[in-house]
């Protein structure tokens, strides 16, 4: 998924604490959460809804992503030896 990946988890756990804000068991549906609060501000189909708040570990999830995405990259290409010499300059023609 690239870069996205964080948005979209980040995404996730917002309608997650919004439906924790206002679901209560036994008084509450899902249904009414979605239509109520979550679907005129996040538009998107009941079934990616019940999706979303069914992700296991979304904080620790995004703990990864995070960190997967600071992690210093550990191929760079300034020392690589097969860097092409095309585009260097030739400072004995000056």
């Amino acid at each position: 998924m690239g870069y996205n990946r964080l948005n979209r988890l980040r995404h996730c756990k917002i309608i997650i604490d919004i439906v924790n804000a206002h679901y209560k068991a036994g008084y509450t549906t899902y249904a009414g959460v979605f239509r109520t609060f979550v679907e005129p501000f996040y538009p998107m189909h009941y079934n990616s809804f019940m999706k979303i708040i069914n992700m296991p570990n979304i904080d620790r999830q995004i703990e990864t992503e995070v960190a997967r995405l600071t992690k210093p990259a550990t191929n760079t290409q300034a020392g690589d030896p097969n860097q092409t010499e095309l585009f260097k300059e030739d400072k004995t023609t000056v």
